[in-house]
Parts: C-alpha cells; sequence; structure tokens
C-alpha cells in the first residue's frame, strides 16, 4: 500500500513539473498587447516584364502621310516621307528621313487668287532630308480583347536637316512626339505630332516659320532583335 501511495505522488509531482514547463513555453510565444507582431519577412519580390519583342539591334523602314494644322489660312501643306531606323536598343535610336512636300491653296486663299489675282505671300516646301534621334520613353500595352495585346512606346524625336523652299535650300529644326505600336514581332504603326523650323523668305523680308503637322506612320522591323 505504501508503494503505491509512493507512486501516485511520484507521477503527480512529474505531471506538475512538466505542466509548469509546458505553461512556460506558451508564455514565451504570448506577444504583449503594446508590441505589433513581427514581420515574418522583409524579403522584396520585384517582377520585370521584359518586352514581347526586342527592338535592340534591329532595322525599320515606315512610310508616312502627315498633315499641316498650324500653317498660314491660305495654304494647305500635305508631306509624304520615308524613314529608315536603326535601333542601337529598346530606348535609343537614330535615323534618316526624306520628305516631300504637298501645297495647295485653300478656299480662302482660292477666292483671293480669282478676285484680286494675288498670291498669298509664302515660301513653299518642295522637300527635306533629315539626321533622326529617337528615344523611347514610357513602355506599356494595349488589351484591344481578350486575346490581342498591342505593345508601345512613348516617343521624342529631335531631328535636323536641309530643306528645299521655293527661295533656295536653308536648314531645318524638328522636335516630334508620338506613340508607336508594336504588332507582332514585325509591324509598326506610329501616331504622332511634328513641328518643324525653318527660315523662310517673304516680300516682308526673313522670318523663322513654324509648321505642325500630324502623321500616320507603317513600317516594317527586320530581324529578330537581341534580348538584354
Amino acid at each position: 500500500m505504501k508503494r503505491l501511495i509512493c507512486s501516485i505522488l511520484v507521477l503527480s509531482s512529474v505531471s506538475a513539473m512538466a505542466k509548469t514547463d509546458l505553461e512556460k513555453k506558451l508564455d514565451a510565444l504570448n506577444i504583449p498587447d503594446d508590441k505589433v507582431t513581427p514581420a515574418l519577412s522583409k524579403d522584396k519580390l520585384h517582377i520585370v516584364n521584359t518586352r514581347y519583342s526586342s527592338l535592340t539591334n534591329r532595322h525599320e523602314v515606315t512610310m508616312a502621310g502627315a498633315n499641316n494644322f498650324v500653317s498660314e489660312s491660305h495654304l494647305d501643306t500635305k508631306q509624304f516621307f520615308a524613314t529608315y531606323r536603326y535601333h542601337i536598343n529598346s530606348t535609343w535610336s537614330v535615323g534618316v528621313k526624306h520628305s516631300i512636300y504637298g501645297n495647295q491653296l485653300t478656299d480662302s486663299g482660292e477666292r483671293l487668287f480669282k478676285d484680286k489675282s494675288l498670291l498669298p505671300d509664302s515660301d513653299f516646301a518642295f522637300k527635306s532630308t533629315e539626321l533622326l534621334g529617337t528615344y523611347n520613353g514610357l513602355y506599356g500595352k494595349l488589351r484591344w480583347n481578350a486575346s490581342q495585346v498591342v505593345y508601345f512606346d512613348q516617343y521624342v524625336t529631335l531631328g535636323y536637316g536641309d530643306i528645299d523652299l521655293e527661295s533656295g535650300p536653308t536648314k531645318t529644326y524638328s522636335v516630334d512626339v508620338g506613340l508607336a505600336f508594336w504588332i507582332g514581332k514585325h509591324m509598326s504603326s506610329r501616331i504622332g505630332v511634328k513641328n518643324e523650323f525653318y527660315k523662310q523668305t517673304k516680300l516682308t523680308g526673313n522670318e523663322t516659320n513654324y509648321n505642325g503637322m500630324g502623321y500616320i506612320e507603317f513600317g516594317y522591323l527586320f530581324g529578330e532583335g537581341n534580348q538584354g
């Protein structure tokens, strides 16, 4: 009987000690009310979406048509141009552009000519050739529907070259902004606004002409490009 009582006392003591040790471990896991739960991880995950079709080390040929929206009220100017571009990478490209101008009188210009036999005092442009440098800024994509996505770049182009006017050749400068759309891996399309600046000769003297043109452009990209 004494042995049974001793065994029960020993088991009770061991159980009490085990319970006390477990309670201590649980208390160590408790977070004080005035504390914030510590962050489990400070790692950051970065996801980079590369281009669907790389522009690096690729050649592009385009054709475009433009119409002026800032010009003299008596003259309407249209422009047709072909452009070659070499894409150094997805951000920078250089190229050359050759343009041909078409000029015609507006309705007010026609009335002035018919009624008073007068032509507007303007120095017509015939053709120009420019060297181009382009910077692609914002890159993104547009989803037309559930299965079609078109990628695009927002770009800025600076140009410098020669332009032939009725009064003779002179230098021209241009600033061009717009959106370039990449259709598949080889087709391209652009919409933009181009601003040309050049000196023209009038009866009243020489002055700087500002010619604003809106245009639509279509092209083809050669090669597959290099990623990275």
